[in-house]
């Protein structure tokens, strides 16, 4: 008996265990190998990937939080100081007094933003040797007075000019009102007063009337100098980009002048800074999904690559990001170094699973050899047939002349439908069999042509109907008929699995009827022995 035919057997008790021990054994095997496959796979990650672009993803974050959470702090101590002293956007003596040294002593800040919703506005950045303020009243909230200090806050000129652009309408104001009392940090955008691109943390003063907001500007240019001065490896690389999928490029950059270059910095041709490499990696992160937690493989300027991705300040997928690709040249040397353990253990599954397959055919092998034969082998079917017929009818084989035909009245009658309905239902509450419609009790062919069909599909259709309405259509995955040639007639097979369920007939009458097959026979047993033998075998 081949493997395969030992899967399409009924559920009879034993074939029920066999089949268990068999999926088990596959299942086993199947596991084990997946479970290889998957660490194999951690492995390179975690050899290759995983370690080194998460330790560098984590070096290069770590470094750039590191550069901006002292403005952070920073904002908040402005913000406390100026609420505490009184100090509104038009005092611009005390202003410079508490922002100068603040700018003086932390690099990063490009410059300094306290402005209302009205209009009012003080400005603060750093001019050469000293300084530059902007101011705006809420009178005339299009015209700014400037002024150059020295660094000895000395004033140096002052003019007026034009400033169509009001605080309210920047991205930093607006982000800050949407939830005031805490610091956010906006996407990037260009610096109007500086005209480069960067990012800015802004708190709104809760209660104020006007809306007031304080702010610190970081110019991207600071944090891309942050991340280069970090050791990434010989080949890694790490890169500033929008979540547009855009490379930030330094615009004084001499390697800009190849591609074309956007107002904020950021860049989307095909060879920038360093080669297509960020370019290739971001269009691989795109096409992934924009994956945050994971790690994207591409191919790049003729090598294989792992890219990390991780937002820079906030989840905002329009915000900045951190890019870190590290070359796959080290896969090769992990699998050649290990393919020794790899071929090892596959030897070692193979042997398991055959020692396995061995213990079960012992342990079922002369159990096999007295098993029904309770499926026909499409293989061979006329033998298989003729054999099944020799065998003569028994526990697991029944005869039926006709479907629906009564021979002898040569009347369609219920009568002849309910008898081989009861040889069904009999073999699903015991141990399965096989119905032949279209064989006589002695084993004579006589086909199926007395019962008149118009066709094959009509005869199908009609034994469909039959099991739905006198079983029901639960039982019809337990139940398969085909139709054979045999002599050179149309015969009839009815291949029946044990249900896992009670099958009651329901006859002319309505009436539920319990039937088992005993031996050759048919039995009716009563509601007591029913449930007896329900309980028992179900």
């Amino acid at each position: 008996m081949t493997p395969l035919s030992l899967f399409r057997l009924s559920s009879g008790p034993i074939r029920s265990r066999l089949l268990r021990d068999l999926m088990l054994l596959v299942a086993s095997s199947v596991g084990l190998l997946m479970a290889i496959n998957l660490l194999l796979i951690n492995d390179i990650k975690h050899d290759l990937a995983g370690d080194r672009i998460e330790a560098a993803t984590t070096l290069v974050r770590d470094e750039v939080l590191g550069l901006l959470l002292p403005v952070r702090q920073q904002l908040l101590i402005v913000r406390d100081g100026l609420q505490s002293a009184g100090i509104a956007p038009a005092d611009e003596q005390a202003l410079n007094q508490r922002l100068i040294p603040t700018l003086a002593h932390i690099p990063q800040i490009a410059g300094a933003i306290d402005a209302t919703a009205d209009g009012r506005e003080y400005f603060l950045r750093r001019e050469g040797d000293g300084w530059l303020t902007r101011q705006r009243v809420a009178e005339h909230p299009t015209q700014a007075s400037v002024t150059l200090w020295d660094a000895m806050l000395n004033q140096r000129e002052s003019r007026e000019e034009s400033s169509p652009t009001l605080p309210g309408s920047r991205p930093w104001f607006r982000e800050a009102a949407e939830t005031p009392g805490e610091v956010v940090w906006s996407p990037p955008y260009v610096f109007a007063s500086l005209g480069v691109p960067g990012v800015t943390a802004s708190i709104a003063w809760p209660g104020s009337d006007p809306l007031r907001v304080t702010a610190l500007d970081v110019t991207l240019q600071s944090i891309v100098d942050a991340i280069r001065r970090l050791d990434i490896g010989v080949d890694g690389r790490a890169f500033l980009f929008s979540g547009e999928g855009g490379v930030f490029v330094p615009p004084e950059s001499s390697e800009t002048a190849s591609g074309e270059h956007h107002a904020d910095g950021f860049f989307s041709a095909q060879t920038r800074l360093g080669g297509p490499l960020p370019f290739d990696a971001i269009a691989a992160w795109k096409t992934a999904g924009e994956p945050h937690d994971d790690l994207i493989r591409f191919h790049s300027v003729g090598e294989d690559w792992w890219g990390g991705f991780r937002p820079l300040l906030t989840d905002d997928p329009d915000g900045a990001w951190i890019g870190v690709v590290l070359p796959v040249s080290e896969t090769l040397t992990i699998l050649q170094s290990r393919w020794h353990l790899i071929a090892l253990t596959a030897l070692l599954i193979l042997v398991a699973s055959l020692s396995l397959a061995l213990l079960v055919v012992r342990k079922y092998s002369r159990q096999l050899r007295d098993l029904p034969k309770l499926s026909i082998d499409r293989r061979r079917l006329e033998a298989d047939l003729r054999e099944l017929i020799a065998a003569g009818e028994g526990p697991h084989l029944e005869f039926k002349s006709t479907m629906r035909m009564n021979l002898r009245t040569q009347t369609k009658g219920k009568e002849i439908e309910l008898a081989w309905l009861k040889g069904v239902a009999a073999f699903l509450n015991t141990e399965g069999g096989i119905l032949l419609i279209g064989i006589a009790d002695d084993g004579t062919t006589l086909g199926l042509e007395a019962d008149q069909f118009e066709n094959e599909d009509k005869c199908h259709l009609h034994f469909k109907n039959l099991l739905n309405q006198h079983l029901g259509p639960e039982y019809a995955r337990c139940v398969r008929f085909y139709l054979h040639d045999l002599d050179g007639l149309r015969i009839g097979a009815v291949e029946c699995e044990r249900a896992d369920a009670p099958a009651f007939l329901r006859d002319d009458k309505q009436r539920e009827l319990f039937i088992i097959r005993n031996g050759p026979s048919n039995i009716e047993l009563s509601i007591s022995r029913a449930l007896k033998y329900i309980r028992s075998r179900f």
